[in-house]
């Protein structure tokens, strides 16, 4: 399982009427493609052919904290992949998305992703769903080639999708009353680990939007509603056993909360248990939703 953020309407800047940045990732011929989002759109499929070497490369600004949601299907099956590189030019880390069918319209998604663990790195998989909350900000560049670059055309599909929400990045300073409700709420998320307390635990959600199970070990991102995450904990099914108690012999998140000490905030709204480090894949990050602090995601690495 597996991350989000204030609910603000996310701007995904794209290029202008030039052509995308024509220098190959890999060595082979590449061509740009202009990138444009209809007004008031945060989604957009693009529809084209590559062949043998050759990389098409769209290329977007965007703003650290935004999330990135991509979604590659090829004719043939499998023979066309997608890669994302971030400003720094080094490949950005993306999780499989997975969610219910409701939760898939919400997230504008045409079908609910099915995750595997083989090759995650790849965004390769056939009609697999691919998402990211985005580290910085800066140009970003989708690569898309045939996974052996041999003679051949594959058509493809590409969409791209940036939910109206808003992470706030580790780098955000925050105005000293957040600080406080957000340490606040965060106190009150280790308590509810120590009885456990289910109500307590559920009141920290949003009841109307998501958040993310986020689960680095397999990298999966699971967005989860208010309804699944209440029912689950209530007949004590996985979710309660990954996060407010151990179930079996398989460690759980409430493992991490120790001796109940609060938690340092890293950034933003970010918080890691004592004594790990601000990359931590185990963390808990907050939005503001109407407000006050919900949570966004869970990062617990599980197996």
């Amino acid at each position: 399982m597996n991350k989000i953020i204030p609910r603000t309407l996310l701007l995904l800047g794209l290029l202008s009427a030039q052509s995308v940045l024509a220098t190959a990732q890999h060595g082979g011929k590449a061509e740009g493609r202009r990138v444009r989002f209809k007004p008031g759109a945060t989604s957009a499929v693009f529809t084209d052919t590559v062949s043998g070497s050759l990389e098409i490369e769209y290329e977007l600004a965007a703003r650290a904290g935004q999330e990135l949601i991509v979604r590659v299907v090829s004719d043939p099956p499998g023979s066309a992949q997608i890669t994302v590189y971030g400003p720094n030019a080094k490949e950005l880390q993306m999780s499989c998305l997975a969610a219910k069918v409701l939760e898939s319209k919400k997230l504008g998604l045409p079908t609910p992703s099915h995750c595997y663990e083989d090759t995650p790195q790849l965004l390769r998989r056939e009609g697999k769903t691919w998402s990211s909350t985005l580290p910085e900000t800066g140009n970003y560049l989708l690569s898309v080639v045939r996974p052996d670059g041999k003679p051949g055309v594959s058509t493809y599909s590409l969409l791209l999708i940036v939910p109206p929400a808003q992470v706030y990045s580790t780098n955000q300073t925050l105005p000293p009353a957040d600080v406080t409700a957000l340490e606040t709420a965060m106190r009150k998320f280790i308590a509810a680990f120590k009885k456990p307390d289910v109500n307590a635990f559920l009141s920290l959600f949003s009841r109307s939007g998501f958040f993310y199970a986020n689960n680095p070990l397999n990298v999966v991102r699971y967005a989860v509603p208010y309804s699944e995450l209440e029912g689950d904990l209530i007949r004590k099914g996985g979710l309660y056993c990954s996060y407010l108690k151990r179930c079996d012999e398989l460690d759980a998140f409430v493992d991490h909360i120790g001796d109940g000490k609060m938690w340092p905030r890293v950034g933003g709204a970010r918080f890691v248990p004592p004594g790990y480090e601000d990359g931590s894949l185990t963390f808990v990050q907050w939005r503001k939703e109407n407000g006050r602090w919900v949570i966004a995601e869970i990062g617990y690495p599980q197996a």
